[in-house]
């Protein structure tokens, strides 16, 4: 066997483990979020969290509004977030 078939035939051997390791690993991973979705579903038990740094929520203070410039009135965007944001009037029964 000449030196060119062994290398393909090595690297070949090398690319079908890789496959069936990477195969192998998705299986394992579609598994284990099986079985914590399935954990998460079951009737009586309260779901596990992980807290992770990158899922925060974190409250920021709104900006403070600019001063208004001469002869300009508020954009039609800005008057709608204020209209948003602006405290609601308590319902009367």
């Amino acid at each position: 066997m000449e030196p060119g078939y062994g290398i393909a035939l090595a690297l070949e051997a090398a690319g079908l483990f890789g496959l069936a390791l990477g195969l192998l690993r998705l299986r394992a991973e579609r598994r284990a979020r099986a079985a914590e979705l399935s954990a998460a579903l079951r009737p009586g038990t309260a779901a596990r969290r992980r807290s992770s740094p990158a899922l925060r929520i974190v409250a920021l203070p709104a900006a403070p509004a600019r001063a208004a410039r001469a002869g300009s009135s508020a954009s039609s965007a800005r008057a709608a977030l204020h209209r948003a944001v602006a405290p609601r009037r308590p319902i009367a029964a």
